[in-house]
């Protein structure tokens, strides 16, 4: 045959191939996701005049091509394969190990943000609230670097433990390094072949080391039976990788022995909605079959259980804590699941709810390195509403203190507090006469020196209990009353301007003493303008009366030989309602000021258009409000950014979030409309890889700035969103 037969043949051939690829594309589907590569492809972009004279088009064009060409997945495969078989060590990040793993190469360790992680943890252990554990885990690059390819492994990883042992040191947290542990195990099936996280078996490890800093006596391996949920698992090293021959993982649960007794449910309170197991087996047809362990990412996850324990949990997590929960809550009642990527509420006043003292930080040690959620812990240690004092004026029930608080206590008052000073067993000092009022405390005391000024010379009280009345209610009117009172509390004030100031209610008299001038309706009247007092000089008042008092609003009879005087059965009762009404620094650690960053002011009703949208809007999760202070770090705002603003965002479950802020020049507001697309990259990044379903909702969000308006919709109805912004 002659070359030019040859020639023409290949030509021929060469034209027939790409022929049939062109036809074979034209009318191929195009496809949102690649489920193999787990990420999202590019869509055929719009054309305009200014993208395609500035060759953006072409740009886009190239990248959708690559993307959508017929048979990609095969020819992807069909590279790495080849790579393999030629000794390649790995492709894509991921190293092609010993006995088929496929080994992620962890990014270089961003030193910056680990310190900010670390430290964000360190202010949470600074509130004193909690028993913090931190559980760092390897990834399979580290614990499992025997099975690198020689010369692969570069120690990078142990540095970011070094580092949290280096910063965490003599400030009372653990740290439970299981990197040693994991290694001396490494010819077990610990980490998956084809994923990035552990197995059920390597899970169970960690759980069994965590129990020395947990305070829990872990369940041994043999007290469990453990069975295939699925055999045909191929994770995220193997979606970069992509081989076709490539051995897949087994996926287990394990299970307690003989434990029919035992019950599971698992909530998600920001979904309003719980199962009665915390397997998802449904999710193992999808591609992320690693899922099926508490159903994938959420922002706030209860696994709840009668384990009989009495202990509660609170985990901050990546997903690597989800195979490791599940023998958390064999040993804690209650395990609470926080994913900061997807949870933005107030976690220290959730907790406290919650009565958790024990918090574990559990993540993969590339991922606490790169996270850049975990700066909330500090944010909320430091600003939480929880940590807030009760607003002036009347004080409800709180938790109760001990006696140790009333050491730097003083109570001022008249017979009725001097009678009370015989029966109290609480350390506090007590500054009292019979005959004393609210006028004679500047006058009259002991030995020539008045009862206020003795108060006044002890520096080391710190708190103050008034209660004046009963012996000048009877000609003094309320108004006249109040103002005399306020007299001893601006004293105070001018001596101790940080102390803690409550006004005592002047306590309930018997029905028989109605025919004197000390009656009920005088004794309510006084006490009501206490109460107003307490608002308007920043005080407490406690309404010691009613915890006193009959339902009629007296005394019952007998209570008192002179029907007002109580004696020691009263006192007892007062004592403990003192003990169940105390305002306390609920932090033990350093305090910082709330971050503001809204000036006030604007013409544009934000809460208005708030609720419109949440109401216009379709959204698949019921959207939280965002405080100022998580708005400041979200959206990357300093003080005098905006005149106002709202932001709404979801629990984690999707995407879904809405933001709306009024600048005070329309040149301001495109610097906020700015910041909002910054907010919708950072948001992809979150998502990209643990919910891809959410990324065309996050390509294609409603973003607009009008005016000193600047507003944002990330939903699944943007006709809806389009509705609502068009208002205003």
């Amino acid at each position: 045959m002659s070359r030019k037969v040859v020639d023409t043949t290949l030509s021929i051939i060469v034209i027939v191939t790409l022929a049939v690829f062109s036809a074979r594309n034209a009318f191929h589907e195009p496809r949102e996701m690649s489920e193999m590569e787990n990420r999202e492809l590019a869509m055929f972009p719009e054309a305009s005049l200014d993208t395609v004279l500035d060759g953006s088009f072409m740009k886009e064009f190239e990248t959708y091509a690559a993307d959508q060409f017929w048979g990609r997945d095969s020819f992807v495969s069909l590279k790495a394969d080849t790579e393999r078989i030629i000794g390649k060590k790995g492709c894509n990040s991921v190293h092609f190990g010993k006995n088929q793993y496929l080994i992620s190469r962890p990014s270089a360790v961003d030193m910056d943000n680990l310190d900010k992680n670390i430290e964000s943890v360190i202010n949470l252990n600074d509130t004193g609230l909690y028993n913090i554990t931190m559980a760092i885990v390897p990834t399979a690059f580290e614990a499992l670097n025997d099975m690198l390819p020689d010369y692969a492994y570069d120690n990078r990883i142990t540095k970011i433990q070094d580092e949290i042992k280096e910063k965490t040191k003599d400030t009372g947290i653990k740290v439970c390094d299981t990197t040693q542990m994991l290694r001396t195990h490494q010819d077990e099936y610990i980490y998956y072949r084809t994923d990035h996280h552990q197995t059920a078996l390597g899970s169970f490890y960690v759980y069994n080391a965590l129990g020395e800093y947990l305070d829990f006596e872990p369940y041994p391996l043999g007290d469990y039976e453990h069975e295939p949920m699925t055999d045909s698992f191929l994770g995220t090293s193997w979606s970069k990788a992509s081989l076709t021959f490539q051995q897949k993982d087994i996926i287990e649960r394990f299970s307690l022995k003989n434990a029919e007794w035992l019950h599971k449910t698992m909530e998600f309170p920001t979904e309003e909605r719980s199962l009665d197991s915390l397997y998802v087996m449904e999710n193992l047809e999808k591609k992320d079959k690693y899922s099926v362990y508490l159903d994938g990412n959420h922002g706030l996850t209860v696994i709840k259980s009668n384990s009989g324990t009495g202990k509660k949990l609170a985990v901050f997590k990546d997903s690597y804590a989800h195979s490791i929960a599940p023998f958390l809550s064999d040993s804690f009642d209650e395990v609470h699941l926080i994913d900061l990527r997807y949870y933005s509420d107030d976690m220290i006043k959730y907790m406290a709810e919650n009565k958790i003292t024990d918090v574990l930080i559990l993540y993969n040690s590339e991922g606490f390195a790169s996270d850049t959620n975990v700066v909330k812990l500090g944010e909320f240690a430091q600003t939480s509403d929880y940590f807030d004092p009760p607003p002036f004026g009347f004080l409800p029930e709180t938790d109760r203190v001990e006696d140790d608080y009333f050491a730097d206590a003083a109570f001022v008052g008249d017979s009725l507090t001097a009678g009370y000073s015989y029966s109290a067993n609480i350390p506090a000092q007590f500054f009292c006469k019979a005959s004393m009022n609210s006028e004679t405390v500047f006058t009259e005391g002991f030995n020539g020196i008045p009862l206020m000024e003795s108060l006044l010379s002890h520096d080391e009280i710190t708190k103050y209990y008034i209660m004046f009345g009963i012996n000048e209610i009877g000609y003094k009117p309320p108004d006249m009353f109040k103002e005399h009172y306020r007299k001893i509390i601006e004293a105070i004030r001018a001596k101790k301007p940080e102390s803690l100031i409550y006004i005592e209610s002047i306590l309930p008299v018997e029905k028989k003493v109605e025919v004197t001038s000390i009656n009920k309706a005088k004794i309510d009247a006084c006490n009501a303008a206490l109460e107003s007092l307490a608002v308007e000089t920043g005080c407490y008042y406690l309404n010691v009366n009613g915890c006193l008092a009959e339902e009629d609003g007296y005394l019952r009879d007998g209570a008192a030989s002179d029907g007002i005087h109580v004696g020691a059965f009263d006192h007892a009762k007062w004592e403990e309602y003192l003990h169940n009404h105390a305002v306390v620094d609920k932090r033990k650690g350093k305090a910082v000021k709330a971050v503001k960053i809204y000036t006030g002011g604007g013409n544009i009703n934000l809460d208005s258009f708030a609720e419109e949208m949440l109401a216009g809007v379709p959204f698949r999760e019921t959207l939280s409000p965002v405080k100022e202070n998580v708005v400041a770090r979200v959206m990357n705002l300093a003080e005098g950014d905006a005149l106002n603003g709202v932001m709404y965002i979801s629990g984690g479950a999707t995407s879904e979030e809405f933001a709306a802020f009024e600048a005070a020049t329309p040149e301001k507001a495109q610097e906020l409309g700015e910041k909002l697309r910054q907010r919708i990259e950072s948001r992809k990044g979150d998502f990209e890889n643990y919910k891809p379903e959410e990324m065309p909702n996050l390509n294609n969000p409603v973003v607009i700035v009008d005016g000193c308006l600047a507003a944002m919709c990330i939903s699944d109805d943007n006709s809806a969103a389009q509705t609502v912004i068009s208002h205003y």
